[in-house]
């Protein structure tokens, strides 16, 4: 039944199979990708492609996910713009930061360490009061080697760690492209002008003892103040009620915050389809780092940021959220009989297969549907999580998901598994504009 699949997983654990993610790369890219991602920790584990490199808006993520279309004119305009060619290929598919570079507000460093034949370069920084956005690479000289940066850290000019927490990044397969670290401080903490950007590196999944360091310095004319927009907007959508409470806009992004009602009948999950709307019909769209959740009542949506654009109107708009019924949010499988005992109503979830040391199940959805992973990890009968060292891996089809969950072939335990569903393609709708100015 999965032949088609296995062979496209064995193309990509020929590659993959010795990836290695540290635990603070996982959890971010939990906390983005996913809406509950709070309850999943995971611990560092060799990975094939489709585990965690395909988490939405994971600190770890290919960046091949076009969004916005950039004019001819305006991406050959930015390519010009002296030392940000990379920067500007990176980000030419976010209105926001294409126009932080067009405002100058990009900083260049272009400072590189070199230990053990691994060469790190920081290449340009973007700082505002949501944190910092790092554009950094780094080649091996030995080309052979298969070699991830690790363990991210950010210094004091002193060498003093500072508590930050990493967010929304992206990493890219190609070694002559940048990846990105978002960095955020905590909030007692204010980030000094000097800083040290602080990595190790994992070659062949052995951690290496030593420290590549780069020193730098923030120039503190690059930074303005964002900008704050109180809404305290309730709408009621087929019953469901949510509350936008304020949209803040940094240079960086644009963040909405929205609570839920805790007395909804259906679990929201997030927006298919929200935006910045101006008084021209320019718009700034969802960006791929998915939801912040903040509880299980609130969370925070990322946009693109419309901060240099200074309209006289602006608008949120949406006009379909994912959603489902709170008593459909658990699946139940029995593995050994490969069916499904419970799944939301629609019949979505089909097609319960025993694979090596994985249960395998195909969701009807989309190609340009807004779901990627739906549920963390499956549980036991005794609410022990199965597999605590793994990922749930995905692949994509025209119109499926496979979803591939850790379930070891010897010492199965027994009886059904259950998962709590995170997000889920199940939508209502309600055409929603709430004017922000």
């Amino acid at each position: 039944m999965f032949e088609k699949e296995e062979r496209k997983l064995e193309r990509s654990r020929d590659f993959y199979n010795e990836f290695v993610f540290s635990d603070d790369q996982a959890n971010a890219a939990i906390l983005e990708g996913m809406k509950r991602g709070k309850e999943l920790k995971l611990k560092r584990r060799k990975a094939f492609l489709p585990i965690k490199i395909l988490l939405t808006a994971s600190i770890i993520i290919i960046s091949f996910i076009t969004t916005v279309n950039v004019s001819e004119t305006m991406a050959t305009y930015m390519k010009n713009i002296p030392g940000l060619e990379k920067v500007i290929e990176f980000v030419r598919n976010d209105k926001g930061l294409l126009a932080a570079a067009e405002n100058d507000y990009i900083q260049k460093i272009n400072a590189t360490v070199e230990h053990s034949g691994i060469k790190l370069t920081l290449d340009s920084v973007i700082h505002d009061e949501k944190g910092l956005i790092l554009f950094y690479n780094y080649r091996a000289e030995n080309e052979d080697l298969f070699v991830i940066a690790d363990n991210f850290k950010l210094l004091n000019h002193k060498g003093e760690e500072l508590s930050i927490s990493t967010y929304g990044g992206y990493w890219s397969a190609d070694k002559n492209a940048l990846s990105e670290i978002r960095i955020s401080l905590n909030e007692e903490e204010d980030l000094p002008k000097d800083l040290i950007f602080s990595s190790q590196f994992i070659i062949d999944q052995q951690l290496q003892k030593e420290v590549w360091e780069i020193p730098f310095q923030l120039d503190e004319n690059k930074f303005v103040e964002k900008k704050v927009f109180n809404l305290n907007e309730t709408v009621k959508i087929e019953g469901q009620e949510l509350t936008i409470k304020e949209v803040v806009v940094y240079p960086s992004q644009a963040d909405v915050h929205v609570s839920l009602n805790p007395q909804n009948s259906k679990q929201i999950f997030g927006f298919n389809d929200l935006q910045l709307v101006d008084e021209t019909g320019e718009v700034w769209d969802l960006t791929s780092r998915g939801n912040y959740p903040i509880s299980d009542d609130e969370f925070i949506i990322h946009l693109q940021s419309n901060y240099f654009s200074n309209p006289k109107e602006l608008h949120l708009r949406f006009s379909s959220l994912r959603a489902l019924n709170k008593n459909e949010l658990w699946l139940e499988l029995d593995p050994a009989n490969k069916k499904i005992l419970k799944a939301p109503k629609d019949g979505k979830f089909k097609d319960v297969e025993i694979w090596r040391d994985e249960v395998r199940i195909k969701l009807e959805t989309k190609t340009d549907s807004n779901v990627e992973f739906v549920f963390a990890h499956a549980i036991d009968q005794e609410g022990n999580i199965i597999g605590r060292k793994e990922g749930v891996g995905l692949t994509h089809e025209n119109d499926y998901i496979l979803y591939m969950i850790p379930y070891p072939a010897e010492n199965a335990p027994p009886g059904p598994i259950k998962l709590k569903l995170l997000d889920y393609p199940a939508t209502i709708h309600k055409e929603v504009s709430i004017t922000i100015k």
